[in-house]
């Protein structure tokens, strides 16, 4: 009942509704996930230890509802932009921008929302923090880092990479392309499950 009290706290704080919904299988594409959401108390741990400036642009990948938008957006004062390619869940994020727009008027410009697949989304060069939860598949997410990587070469940057619940073939593809890791942030839940941990990359400099 706490874990959820202040779910719904916080998402009350932000003027947004993001909790899960129960999901349907029929008729969602094999190569993309069910909507989840991080749970605040892990983004609360994430933002004491990773450094995120005002002029950095965060990029949430399979954004869903925006949770990752808002809080980024309302902790960091940073621009944010969420990629989602579900029309429902996509409603429902610009239903929650407004609402966020509402009690913080000042920052409606700061966050922009993609009707898409998260493959297809061009990476602008202002783009250099992107956040995945295992929104796709891994032949989508090795697409999605050839593009942030061909945004590099157009554009030097360093750009990192926050990867939670992150999956086997995910790890493969991210070591297999020479990003370098930087740390592992163990969430609250890790004793219980060794999967609570987020991880965070950047690309090698040369």
């Amino acid at each position: 009942m706490l874990e959820y009290d202040y779910e719904r706290m916080y998402d009350a704080f932000l003027g947004i509704d993001t909790k899960e919904e129960e999901w349907e299988e029929e008729g969602v594409p094999e190569e993309y996930n069910r909507y989840e959401v991080t749970p605040y108390d892990a983004l609360s741990v994430v933002c004491e230890q990773l450094r995120i400036k005002p002029t950095d642009c965060v990029v949430d990948f399979g954004c869903g509802k925006g949770r990752i938008l808002f809080f980024f957006n309302n902790f960091y004062l940073c621009k944010t932009k969420g990629v989602e390619h579900d029309p429902e869940l996509f409603q429902q994020l610009e239903d929650n921008k407004a609402y966020y727009s509402v009690r913080f008027r000042e920052r409606e410009e700061m966050i922009d929302l993609y009707h898409m697949k998260a493959e297809h989304y061009a990476v602008s060069k202002e783009d250099n923090v992107f956040y995945f939860f295992n929104p796709c598949s891994p032949e989508h997410f090795a697409t999605i880092l050839e593009n942030i990587v061909q945004s590099v070469d157009e554009h030097f940057r360093v750009v990192t990479l926050i990867l939670y619940y992150v999956s086997d073939d995910y790890l493969k593809i991210i070591r297999e392309m020479c990003w370098k890791q930087k740390r592992v942030i163990r969430l609250p839940n890790y004793l219980e499950d060794p999967d609570e941990k987020m991880y965070i990359f950047q690309n090698p400099l040369y």
